[in-house]
């Protein structure tokens, strides 16, 4: 073969026209052209080469020594004239001619990205660069060639172990540490990848080598990290933890799979997720979902699985608890513990003295025991849950999800959920991934069919290279390359006994109910009841479903397992190899002999959980059903709706009033309706609630007693109030009050009253609330004082305060503390505070509302009412916007509108908007301040709040004379006028008249005199020291050159400014000009810090917002 070839790595051979190159003169000349073909890209001069050579030589003498070298070498070898290029000023080599060189070839493999490029990179590279050879200039270039191989390897280790081809990614890993042994990084590789191919001992002879070694050679140990991952990698003891339910190996799905150690590395480092893998039944999601579970354990990752099934989606947190009892139980407080007993009673066995948790009544309560489950859950670090089949989950199991993977959450957490695409996944499940898909937590892999090489891989897998080769183009063409239906049909062909002809089944479905009619009749049988149990079930529930002896049912489940009809499923319980197995299993029983099944199960879940059946009522009561035991049914189902309510589970006790709704007669139907109601109410479905409470009354109204309709007529006008559908609700109210009257019913009479004044309330008719609360207090002097009487202490002082009634409010305040202290009821103290902080805030006094705040807090922390503390958070956020501290102000506005979404309270969320929008306006940031207020004023509009609408309009108009918008400011402020005056606002009305007043002038309208008059009028009229600050700021602004009213502005805007520290009075006497000291705002409570940490407005909550303002 004609041409050149060096060979530099591992030795020095060079090759000329297809002969050994034997002749060369000494070790010079032959280095002599390795020198040049190292150099082939970028030619050397005549005098780098001398230099090079002969370092310690003259630069004469040097090229001198060149000259003879290069004659001595023509001179031997006469062939290589012609593949060398001389000039007097160079040396190289002839480019047009043929020339291959090992390193070149090395160093382009080296640079690929594919296993084959990689694989061809470790074989180029035969050792160092010309051994032997102890020249200056090798040492870079041969140190370079080195690192260029190691680099490599790490690249060809890390492609391998992402194909889940661990054992030769180790064979490469232990190359590289052979070539460098001091390399700690490597030994880490490798202790990684004995652990995936389950070999501790391999992890354990790897650390132990890399201690030696370290001590030997640098007197020193394994650094922390190593150290960190050995312990991790060997804590389990044996590796993987749980098996796998197939020994066929995982074929293909690389790129999924690099795309779940992404996901993986991204939590690792810092961040929680959801992994969505997507597919049709049997296309494989479980069985990769668990491949990449065995791969977190064996890396010493905890991990957790639960699976969801549709017989018992209905039943809240049963993924949870699953995964909470697989967890070891950390080190936590008896207040965290008594939390977790929720969900693990068996908790208050363990710990006797262990108090029991409170029962969860509002919303907010949740978020205390959704911490408690945080804190277990990742008590021991980064963690992984599987949650197999999420179509079916309940809807309070995706709300934890979604708690638990929040944006402000500081866990290291991936949650890995399969959904099948051919089952239609609950509104419940759609709007979980939508609203994690906006905030960019969710991450979605469809998994696709095997290619036909897959395919004939697995095939291979299963009944080995020979037949698979034969038949894997039918199988591919029968099969449409789905993993379940290639390995049954497989199977089938096996158990058939035929070893001759391969012969497929028509459908896969068919295949599977031929496997299962060939079960003895006692195996089908128990098939069928485990299939209509829906879920994984243990021997000893089977032993009391079907009164079969443990171990005769052990012995048939065990038999059931070798033939793939079942799996271990963890825990000694047993399930279906896949869902078309547990699908067609059922089918084998005709509808009576399944009615028969289902009473048998629940019967059986009775015994087997004697003393606990609340937890598992819903199950009972869903068997019952199914059975067509309705009488049962309706007990079970009242049970689970108790016990769902008592741990806070709206959704799930509205399914199962709904259940009730259609088992029980219509007569015994309204207690159910009124719990419905008020749960749907809790979940913001107004409007579902309004149609259930106005069927039933159309229904059943003249049916059932006059009472009876009128506690209908309350709950729906309570419905309509929230939703401002202020005139219908006073009609349904007024009505239920009328007839209460008549049946002298006081109980009846009490609830329309307070409903009633809350009406009024909110419709700002306040005489008219006043009258219906304090009628309602004065009914209920009767009997003993309430919760509700609390709460209507509370209502009253907040209607004074909207009328800017300040000693008044404070005094019902005061007694709303009284009263709340007496019942030892924490909460609506706390609530009591708020009230008077916004007191405070009108009166100046900022110290007292810094302190009740700070009590709020303490009171919410205390009692675990999260939306009490958030609130708190918010008036805080108010104060420090009121004394100009912006970034505090937004981080803890933050906080609170992020509670107030999350549970859907638009009122709280329409206040903290309007705040957050002025404070961006005083940023000069007026496009977000105007995104704020707009959605302000709409969410006031739509909730038909005139109190909070006023001051929308009043916001809206400042912002637009800012923007130079001095026509719609003036129509804004005019808007606001109009609901000040009827809201008896004397504080905003004097802030809209002086607005108005600089607005007409500026317009042209009025002249300055008419203005002067008016506002002369004005300090006649308002004699508040608040309201004279106002006003005489603008008499000055209007005629900046009159010493008396400067004078007179400045004294009342400084008075109020050194009493409060407020930015407003602050913002004229600047204006005034001559006032220097400035009040600094107190520091943020240490609650609150904790709390807020740099809290920042997530887009994603104006979109919730946005998307309930697009509501019908």
């Amino acid at each position: 073969m004609a041409g050149c070839s060096f060979r530099l790595l591992g030795s020095l051979k060079i090759t000329l026209d297809g002969e050994d190159l034997s002749e060369i003169p000494g070790k010079k000349a032959a280095l002599l052209l390795a020198y040049l073909i190292l150099a082939f890209d970028a030619p050397p001069s005549r005098r780098q080469i001398a230099f090079h050579f002969w370092p310690d030589s003259t630069e004469k003498q040097a090229l001198s020594n060149l000259r003879k070298l290069l004659h001595d070498l023509r001179e031997s070898v006469p062939r290589i004239d012609r593949y060398l290029k001389i000039t007097p000023a160079s040396i190289r080599l002839d480019r047009e001619l043929p020339f291959d060189s090992d390193v070149r070839e090395f160093e382009q493999a080296a640079r690929g990205t594919t296993v084959t490029e990689l694989r061809r990179a470790e074989e180029l590279y035969g050792g160092e660069l010309l051994p032997g050879f102890g020249e200056e200039w090798l040492a870079a270039k041969r140190e370079q060639l080195a690192q260029t191989y190691l680099t490599a390897l790490d690249k060809l280790v890390s492609i391998l172990e992402r194909q889940r081809e661990y054992a030769s990614a180790l064979f490469f890993a232990q190359k590289q540490l052979v070539h460098d042994p001091l390399r700690e990084k490597t030994y880490r590789t490798a202790m990684r990848l004995h652990a995936l191919n389950n070999d501790t001992a391999g992890v354990a002879q790897i650390y132990r080598k890399l201690h030696v070694v370290l001590q030997a050679e640098l007197g020193i140990g394994p650094s922390e990290e190593t150290l960190h991952l050995f312990e991790r990698l060997t804590k389990n003891g044996s590796g993987i933890t749980s098996a796998l339910p197939s020994q066929t190996p995982l074929i293909g799905r690389i790129g999924e799979w690099e795309s779940m150690l992404g996901a993986w590395r991204q939590i690792a480092a810092g961040g929680n997720a959801l992994l969505l893998l997507k597919g049709e039944a049997g296309i494989g999601k479980t069985r990769l979902a668990l491949e990449f579970k065995a791969c977190m354990e064996s890396l010493g990752i905890q991990t957790a699985f639960a699976g969801c099934y549709p017989s018992v989606r209905s039943l809240s947190y049963t993924p949870v608890t699953n995964w909470l009892r697989s967890l070891p139980l950390p080190k936590l407080g008896s207040v965290w513990l008594s939390e977790l007993a929720r969900l693990l009673p068996e908790l208050s066995e363990r710990y006797p003295d262990l108090p029991k948790p409170s029962p969860i009544q509002e919303k907010w309560q949740l978020n205390q025991w959704y911490e408690a489950i945080e804190r277990m859950l990742l008590a021991s670090g980064p963690l992984m849950l599987l949650l197999d089949d999420i179509q079916w989950s309940d809807e309070e199991t995706l709300q934890l999800l979604s708690y638990l993977i929040r944006s402000d959450s500081k866990a290291k957490l991936l949650v890995v959920a399969t959904m099948r695409t051919d089952e239609d996944a609950s509104v419940a499940v759609a709007h979980a991934m939508g609203e994690l898909r906006s905030e960019r937590k969710l991450a979605e892999i469809e998994l696709a069919p095997l290619s036909r090489d897959e395919t004939n891989r697995l095939a291979a897998a299963t009944v080995g290279d020979t037949l698979a080769d034969r038949h894997s183009s039918a199988l591919f063409a029968e099969t449409g390359g789905n993993p379940l239906f290639i390995v049954e049909t497989l199977r089938e062909w096996q158990m058939s006994g035929d070893s001759g002809e391969f012969r497929l089944s028509p459908v896969a479905k068919s295949m599977i109910e031929n496997r299962l009619n060939r079960l003895s009749p006692v195996n089908r049988q128990l098939v069928s009841i485990i299939a209509a149990v829906g879920r994984p079930v243990s021997a000893a529930q089977l032993t009391m479903v079907t009164d079969v002896e443990e171990e005769a049912i052990l012995a048939r489940t065990e038999q059931l397992v070798q033939l793939k009809v079942l799996q271990e499923a963890g825990d000694g319980k047993y399930g279906f190899t896949h869902d078309i197995v547990k699908e067609t299993a059922y089918k084998l029983n005709n509808e009576s002999r399944r009615r028969r099944c289902h009473s048998q199960i629940a019967k059986g879940l009775l015994a087997y959980h004697r003393g606990r059946i609340e937890a598992v009522a819903g199950e009972i009561a869903f068997h019952y059903e199914l059975a067509g035991m309705e009488r049962e049914a309706i007990a079970y189902y009242e049970m689970a709706a108790t016990a769902a309510e008592k741990i806070y589970a709206n959704e799930t006790r509205i399914r199962y009033y709904r259940k009730l709704f259609g088992l029980l007669p219509p007569e015994q139907t309204l207690p159910v309706l009124m719990k419905l109601g008020d749960a749907l109410i809790v979940t913001g479905d107004w409007n579902e609630a309004e149609n259930a409470y106005k069927q039933w009354l159309e229904r059943y109204g003249y049916l059932v007693t006059i009472n009876e309709r009128s506690y209908c007529d309350v709950a729906l006008g309570n419905c309509l109030r929230m939703m401002g559908k202020y005139e219908e609700a006073g009609l349904h109210l007024e009505r239920a009050s009328y007839h209460f009257k008549l049946t002298e019913n006081d109980d009846g009479l009490s609830f329309a009253y307070g409903t009633l004044g809350i009406l009024y309330y909110f419709m700002a008719s306040y005489d008219k609330s006043l009258r219906y609360f304090m009628d309602r207090m004065e009914l209920s002097r009767t009997g003993n004082q309430t919760q509700d009487d609390v709460r209507f202490l509370g209502m009253i002082g907040f209607l004074h305060y909207d009328q800017c009634e300040y000693d008044k409010a404070i005094y019902w305040f005061q007694r709303q503390i009284g009263l709340a202290t007496e019942i030892r009821d924490s909460f609506f103290v706390g609530e009591a505070m708020g009230g008077l902080t916004l007191v405070y805030f009108e009166t100046d006094d900022m110290d007292l509302a810094y302190d009740r705040i700070v009590e709020k807090l303490e009171i919410g922390k205390s009692v675990g009412a999260r939306m009490g503390f958030a609130m708190g958070l918010g008036m805080l956020g108010k104060y420090y916007h009121l004394l100009g501290s912006r970034l505090l102000a937004e981080q803890c506005i933050a906080f609170c509108l992020e509670e107030a979404v999350r549970i859907q309270d638009w009122h709280i969320a329409a206040v903290v908007l309007g705040i957050e929008g002025c404070n961006l306006m005083e940023q000069h940031r007026y496009e977000e301040a105007g995104r704020w207020i707009e959605l302000s004023a709409r969410l006031t509009q739509k909730l038909r709040i005139p109190f909070f609408e006023s001051e929308a309009f009043y916001f809206t108009s400042l912002l637009k004379e800012r923007q130079n918008q001095i026509e719609g400011a003036a129509e804004a402020a005019e808007e606001a006028l109009k609901l000040a005056i009827r809201l008896k606002r004397r504080d905003l009305q004097v802030k809209l008249l002086v607005q108005l007043l600089h607005l007409k002038t500026g317009l042209g309208r009025i002249s300055p005199g008419e203005a002067m008059d008016e506002l002369q009028r004005m300090a006649e009229q308002f004699a508040g020291e608040q309201e004279l600050a106002a006003i005489r700021f603008a008499m000055w602004r209007l005629e900046s050159d009159s010493p008396v009213h400067r004078t007179a502005a400045y004294s009342l805007n400084e008075s109020l400014y050194r009493k409060s520290g407020k930015q407003e009075y602050f913002g004229r006497l600047r204006e005034l000009g001559g006032f220097n000291p400035i009040i600094a705002a107190r520091p943020l409570p240490k609650l609150a810090a904790e709390a807020v940490q740099q809290n920042q407005i997530s887009p994603n909550l104006l979109e919730g917002i946005d998307r309930f303002l697009l509501r019908d």
